[in-house]
Parts: C-alpha cells; structure tokens; sequence
C-alpha cells in the first residue's frame, strides 16, 4: 500500500510539471511571438483571459506539488534519489516564487491597463516575456528531475500489484 501511495504521490508531481512546462513552452514557442502585436484594445482577450485561467489552474494544481514535494524528499531520505527529489521540491518553490512575487504584479498592470499607450504595453510585456524565461527554465529543470525520478525508479508500476 505504501509503495501504490508513493506511486501516486509521484505521478502527480509528475502531472503539475507536466503541465506547468507545457505552459511555459506554449508560452514561449507560440504566444510571445504574437503578444508583441498586441495592442491596448485587444491586450484582454489575447493575455488577459489566458494569464487569468492559467492563474486559477495553477493556484488548484500548485499547492498540493508542494506536498507532494516534501513527500517525495521525505521518502528517498537516505537514498541518492533524495537529490531528484529536492530538485523537484526546489523548482516548484522558485516556480512560484517568481510567479506570486514578481509576474502577477506585472499580470495585474497589464489587465488593468496601467500602462502608456501601445508603446507601455509593448514594454510591459517585453518584461512579463522576460520574467517568464526564469519559469521556462525552471519548469524544464523541475519536469526533468520529476522525470528522471520515475525513470530511476522503474519500478513503480510494480506498485500497483
């Protein structure tokens, strides 16, 4: 039973990086390029609707990673796996750190127009790009650990029998 709990413990720490990186490479690879068109009249639909869904999905999916964090640092404790482990506790902590603190303000002032003109809003969000890079890597990094975890496991699945 401990090791089918563990098992589920990983798997959904494996789901938010899943998700977490998934969002910040769709982000990358295919929003920012369009965001540099947006213009004050548009900035809603195009960054607006998407930052604030995203925010309500990641303030279910994020905190229960942190608990799953500390289990998977608390269950390798002893084992070189406790190394993955705090990887994967440490870049969801950075994660959000970068998010609560320092995006969200930005996020805030761009759906709230606090900015001049287009030219304000081309800058703004040239920053939020900037900022979310930090979340890029560090969602990569997280997802990877997570990942190589499972894989250095292998045998997890025996869990479920």
């Amino acid at each position: 039973m401990r090791e089918t709990l563990l098992l589920v413990n990983a798997l959904y720490f494996l789901f938010g990086a899943t998700m977490y990186m998934g969002t910040m490479w769709v982000l990358r690879f295919f929003l920012y390029p369009t965001w540099r068109a947006l213009t004050p009249e548009n900035v809603g639909a195009h960054f607006g609707v998407p930052t604030t869904l995203a925010t309500r999905f990641f303030t279910v999916v994020v905190p229960p990673m942190f608990v799953s964090g500390i289990v998977l640092v608390w269950s390798e404790w002893g084992t070189w796996y406790v190394a993955l482990s705090a990887v994967c506790l440490a870049g969801i902590a950075l994660l959000t750190w970068v998010g609560q603190l320092i995006i969200i303000p930005v996020n805030k002032k761009v759906r709230g127009g606090e900015f001049e003109g287009a030219a304000g809003l081309t800058s703004l969000l040239l920053r939020w790009m900037r900022l979310n890079d930090i979340r890029f890597v560090g969602s990569t990094v997280t997802w990877a650990a997570v990942v190589w975890y499972v894989v250095a496991k292998s045998d997890l699945l025996g869990a479920l029998s």
